[in-house]
């Protein structure tokens, strides 16, 4: 029970689109039938009541485990380290584990913070933000704030411990504050992980100045209500304004009305059975429709890729049979591309305000079902609303005064 996956973070919540967190919301009808019933006042107070248990315990088996952290035991036993035989033994996660002994090691070495979690004083979320402000040569000095820090962790939600307890560690050692910097800069990463479906997902560290410079340049206001789209949500809004943002590659050669995005180039590999549509679904290693530098792409994936590329064309027989491979397309001229800027203005999805230089060009009549690249058949889409009509299902047509007329799928 004490190595339970800790459901509640210590870092202020980036993902938060909900308002104050005092703000109270009705549960559903939906959720409330799916619950069976409404959460009576004395079920949440036997489960609190457990919770507070719960880091009474983690304190018990931090005292065991804490002083053996160190002792060879698990070594002995046949594991690489303490941290693995306690993931291993408990069946939580390596870095759950990591986590725990470091608190363990903490509370062994600081009696006074072991006795406020075991009295319910300290919270076991407050408790690792004090094993981290004392580790790294501070643990003299935290043994001079200790009882202070204690007092204050009282009154403190998590979050807000963390800054207090971060600005202390600011203040007592100058130069473990430089090395702090130093490490932080050092560890930055981004890293990236194909999905199944082509689609990835990933992890980044960034410094205290490019966490705040990212969260700056990700920043977007709500989307409108009563649009025709249902309005993003903030992480769906980040994720987009990314993308916006590397796509972006400065000001275009002869072009004064804002930055040009970066012209892609796709390596586009599709079987032959796969591309006329007549291969037999049982035959898996004959399904081939992916990107050169990713993964798998869906067909209004790839449709939406192709309105605003060049590509160049492998088509395969099998896995071995190169049947053609067709030189890149040239990408949309730059006097056309300007032409229909000028003309457009910003995105011409209804109710849509996004400016030029952040859209796409669409051809209303798809690219790679022999629509024309004219001015006639290209509009501006934002990325966004570019998606909605590809993959959404929407559809665009031009009338006979050259509006663009949205039509819902």
């Amino acid at each position: 029970m004490f190595l339970a996956e800790d459901k509640q973070t210590s870092a202020q919540s980036m993902d938060d689109d909900a308002g104050p967190s005092h703000r109270r919301t009705e549960p559903t009808a939906d959720a409330a039938s799916a619950a069976g019933s409404v959460l009576r006042a004395a079920d949440l107070d036997d489960a609190l009541k457990l919770l507070a248990e719960a880091d009474a315990l983690r304190a018990q088996a931090a005292a065991l485990v804490g002083g053996l952290a160190d002792s060879g035991l698990a070594e002995w036993l046949g594991y690489v380290s303490m941290a693995r035989l306690v993931a291993h033994r408990s069946g939580c996660r390596n870095t759950t584990a990591r986590a725990f002994l470091r608190v363990a090691r903490f509370l062994v070495a600081h009696p006074l913070s072991a006795a406020a979690v075991r009295d319910g004083r300290l919270s076991w979320a407050n408790a690792e933000t004090l094993a981290r402000a004392a580790a790294d040569g501070r643990s003299a000095s935290f043994a001079v704030a200790e009882s202070e820090l204690l007092a204050e962790s009282k009154a403190c939600a998590p979050e807000t411990f963390d800054r207090l307890v971060f600005a202390w560690r600011s203040r007592v050692d100058a130069e473990a504050d430089a090395a702090d910097a130093e490490r932080s800069w050092r560890q930055r990463s981004f890293t990236m992980q194909l999905a199944f479906d082509g689609s990835c997902h990933g992890r980044f560290r960034l410094d205290p100045v490019a966490t705040e410079i990212v969260a700056a340049a990700l920043e977007t206001p709500p989307d409108p209500t009563g649009a025709l789209t249902e309005p993003r949500t903030l992480a769906q809004r980040r994720a987009d304004a990314l993308i916006d943002l590397c796509l972006m590659n400065g000001p275009a050669a002869g072009d004064d009305d804002g930055p040009a995005r970066v012209p892609v180039g796709v390596d586009v590999v599709v079987d032959v059975e796969t591309l006329a549509g007549t291969n037999d679904p049982v035959v898996v290693s004959r399904l081939r429709q992916e990107l050169g530098r990713g993964g798998p792409i869906s067909g209004p994936g790839l449709d939406r890729l192709l309105c605003d590329a060049s590509f160049r064309s492998l088509i395969t027989g099998g896995n071995q049979t190169v049947l053609a491979y067709s030189r890149s397309t040239p990408d949309i001229p730059p006097t056309l591309r300007r032409a229909v800027k000028l003309r457009d203005g910003r995105c011409t999805f209804t109710g849509c305000d996004r400016p030029a230089h952040w859209c796409d060009l669409h051809h209303i009549v798809p690219r790679n079902r022999g629509g024309p690249t004219t001015v006639e058949n290209l509009t501006l889409l934002c990325r966004f609303h570019h998606t909605t009509v590809h993959e959404g299902g929407w559809q665009l047509t031009r009338g006979p005064d050259g509006a663009i007329h949205v039509t819902m799928p």
